[in-house]
């Protein structure tokens, strides 16, 4: 998959964390200037069948109502996430924490098909915008968000804690943006709580493997189920 984003990602190793969240964004924006290409998948998982789904929208964001949901009052979860649940897109895959290089380009999951949550982002949950990145594959071998540009607004996606709790979000705007731009808010540590998930797409490269976009799909907070 393009590395994704959250995947900033060259095929090199990528290590360390960026200090503060206004160096982050803006290092992150740097880095997404950067080729990112997605690696060849060492796991034996079958991949999803590519579905027809929708094309890429046009980068316009699209909105939904959000239902009024009333949650207890709780503190906020500091749990890390543990599996990440898409049920319309059959995904259903394992979490792992992960950081950046000195650059703001963020590491791969240890196993390409899991999911991965940017460590210097909140918990989901938790106030601010959590960020998952997730490999899109190649075309015609879609991986863990190989279909996640077919989403409709409003659409479920749950997060589940380590501590076994299940944090629903719901699809609010799907977003494509060019390479070496990052979206506003991105891992602030403040605000509503919310999600935002992230891969590539757009047109791939076959000579650098790498594609020329990245699919922003932000999702507000619906509580504890």
């Amino acid at each position: 998959m393009a590395r994704i984003w959250p995947r900033l990602v060259n095929r090199g190793h990528l290590s360390a964390k960026l200090a503060g969240e206004v160096a982050l964004v803006a290092t992150l924006g740097i880095a997404l200037a950067f080729t990112w290409s997605d690696g060849v998948s060492t796991q034996s998982d079958t991949p999803f069948v590519q579905g027809s789904g929708n094309s890429l929208f046009s980068g316009h964001p699209f909105l939904v109502a959000r239902p009024n949901v009333v949650t207890p009052d709780l503190p906020p979860p500091n749990a890390p996430p543990a599996q990440l649940l898409i049920p319309s897109l059959d995904v259903h895959r394992a979490v792992e924490a992960v950081g950046t290089n000195r650059a703001g380009v963020m590491n791969l999951p240890v196993n390409a098909w899991n999911a991965g949550w940017y460590s210097g982002s909140p918990v989901p949950g938790a106030p601010g915008d959590a960020v998952i990145e997730g490999h899109a594959g190649y075309p015609g071998q879609p991986m863990i968000f190989g279909r996640l540009v077919t989403l409709p607004p409003g659409d479920r996606i749950v997060v589940v804690l380590s501590d076994g709790s299940r944090q629903l979000f719901l699809v609010d705007s799907m977003t494509s943006i060019p390479v070496g731009t990052a979206p506003a808010g991105l891992a602030e540590p403040y605000g509503p709580p919310r999600l935002t998930l992230i891969t590539c797409t757009g047109h791939f490269d076959k000579n650098s493997y790498s594609y020329s976009s990245r699919l922003v799909v932000e999702a507000s907070y619906a509580g504890v189920i």
